[in-house]
């Protein structure tokens, strides 16, 4: 990958390694951490706060394009074909301008509906610059949840898809309307054909306005696990922020690294998750290698070939690698940062993955209402196992108790977790009461996530308040009862919800995947009785069912809401 002196800079970031951040009280115990930061024997400059440049996110694209013109953007696999930074923005400038000839602007929102594809990345700074927002759509959710989006949003009426799930669109369309849906791949009558469109057009998008810090850049619905997605306001000010906060927190003001890098793309941009990791690619300048979806195998075997030194991803795909036949296999020597988000990473996988690799895993943690990403654990950052790490630069944290939500509690107390930095949403869409609840006054946060922070300033989750297990006036959360049972040498996954019991009211049941070669050999009781043995009296599962995989949302997160009504479905058949 050949590199281009730069000649334009599109922003300029203003990094301030001696002021105290804005957004932080003063001596916040991880703070020591970022002033201590070794690594590779080398002092990584860290600054203590950054004026975050006003600029909207395809910016990163543009300059991109401007720095390392002729630098491979994208390597989609699946077709290997390659595009540049130039075509990438050449590619969303043309696009741009056929969306704003379609009456696109400010006050819209554009929903992709695609897996990863270098068409996703087209779109997402296409529809950027015609000043409307961008709202992804999971490919694996179903026309029901596209006709709750499009109507709770009120402001989609363009879609764009790939052709193998127009279906799914054409099911939603006999609920919602919509005035354009532009499709990619094989032409389908009565829709627009994305590739047609964007020939038509010169790269010259419209000139529109932005306000980065008012203007919403994602109207990002979220996973709905407890009930109906929301949609989540991300201004392009959130996004910036959240990119360069997490980039200096990891690598300080080293520079060398730009346009070197290439990444695994398989975070899938559909969600807040990947969408932003894709920002921060492009700000990198990396080579992204996408694929359609994942596959343990192709992705390892391409970490090896491409010498990849970056690998993030979801517990899941941790998960799947741990356990794949080639696991041990390929050389994956090259990669220098591990990280996992999204879902907590349980102790045994990320064990497994050391064991083979020699590199920890880097927990962090974020939620869709801060951009996502608040928490990490830098490759310089000593590594606790189950810590999601310490907060990134910027941005400040809290616990405080569950009765008023007020009151900040000391290390080592478990509350509820409190956020507060410039990637924080701008709110929920058409909700204010909702976002009054969440967001407090003096712009905190509340995430709805049990946590404890350690007197070394690393932060620990413990659950979802909405997750506690009330037995017998204890408290236990479901995390803390699946770490304990995943280390039965029988158990596969399991999962831990409280079910109804009519005698003292909610009760502890496990629901678990057993590894083949003990399917058939051991009961339910026998891991009843292995937990009762080895777990405290009042936190050990007092039902087991085994069952054939764990349920999950459309982003991969376990679903226990669907084991709840599976549960509470067979209580009401059976009375």
């Amino acid at each position: 990958m050949s590199g281009e002196s730069k000649e334009i800079s599109l922003f300029e970031v203003e990094v301030d390694f001696e002021n105290p951040s804005s957004w932080v009280r003063p001596d916040r115990p991880w703070e020591k951490w970022y002033r201590e930061a070794i690594y590779e024997g080398k002092k990584v400059n860290i600054p203590k706060t950054i004026k975050y440049p006003e600029i909207p996110i395809h910016y990163f694209g543009r300059q991109a394009a401007l720095d390392y013109p002729n630098n491979v953007a994208v390597y989609y696999t699946p077709e290997e074909k390659k595009y540049t930074y130039q075509e990438l923005m050449h590619h969303s400038d043309k696009l741009s301008a056929a969306l704003a000839d379609l009456g696109i602007g400010k006050d819209a929102s554009i929903a992709i509906y695609m897996a990863n594809t270098p068409e996703f990345v087209f779109s997402l700074y296409g529809i950027t610059q015609t000043g409307a927002a961008v709202t992804p759509i999971n490919p694996l959710l179903k026309a029901p949840d596209i006709a709750h989006i499009v109507r709770d949003s009120g402001i989609i009426q363009t879609l764009i898809c790939t052709s193998n799930l127009y279906p799914v669109v054409q099911q939603a369309l006999e609920e919602v309307e919509l005035e354009n849906v532009i499709v990619v791949g094989q032409k389908i009558p009565g829709t627009i054909d994305f590739r047609e469109m964007v020939e038509k057009y010169p790269a010259k998008p419209p000139e529109v306005t932005i306000n980065p810090k008012k203007d919403v850049c994602a109207l990002m619905y979220s996973g709905g696990t407890t009930g109906l997605p929301k949609g989540v306001m991300l201004t392009h000010y959130n996004i910036v922020a959240d990119v360069l906060a997490s980039a200096y927190a990891q690598f300080g003001d080293d520079k060398s690294r730009a346009g070197k890098g290439v990444v695994i793309a398989t975070l899938p941009m559909c969600h807040v998750f990947g969408f932003t990791m894709v920002q921060s690619y492009v700000y990198a300048k990396s080579m992204m290698i996408m694929y359609a979806g994942f596959n343990a195998d192709v992705v390892m075997r391409d970490i090896e070939k491409y010498k990849s030194e970056a690998f993030i991803g979801i517990p899941l795909m941790y998960f799947v690698m741990v356990n794949h036949p080639n696991f041990r296999k390929y050389n994956l020597s090259s990669l220098k940062l591990a990280i996992s988000g999204a879902d907590t990473l349980p102790t045994t996988i990320s064990e497994q993955w050391k064991k083979v690799t020699n590199l920890d895993v880097g927990q962090g943690y974020g939620l869709s209402e801060a951009g996502p990403v608040t928490h990490s654990q830098p490759p310089w950052l000593p590594k606790i196992g189950n810590s999601i790490g310490i907060p990134i630069i910027d941005t400040d944290a809290k616990i405080v108790d569950l009765e008023t939500g007020t009151q900040e509690l000391p290390p080592g107390e478990v509350g509820e977790l409190m956020i507060r930095g410039p990637q924080v949403m701008k709110g929920y869409w058409k909700q204010p009461e909702k976002t009054k609840e969440t967001l407090t006054e003096d712009d905190w946060l509340h995430t709805g996530d049990l946590a404890r922070m350690d007197e070394n300033g690393y932060f620990y989750i413990v659950g979802r308040f909405k997750e506690i297990i009330k037995y017998k006036g204890y408290k236990v959360m479901p995390d803390d009862v699946e770490s304990e049972l995943s280390k039965h040498p029988a158990i596969l996954q399991c999962v831990v919800i409280g079910v109804p019991d009519p005698k003292i009211g909610e009760t502890i049941k496990a629901f678990v995947v057993l590894k083949d070669e003990y399917k058939g050999k051991i009961k339910e009781q026998e891991i009843v009785n292995w937990a009762k043995e080895n777990m405290a009296g009042y936190k050990y599962p007092r039902k087991v069912e085994y069952i054939d995989s764990i349920p999950r949302t459309a982003v991969g997160k376990v679903f226990r809401r669907k084991l709840r009504e599976m549960e509470l479905s067979k209580i009401s058949k059976s009375s």
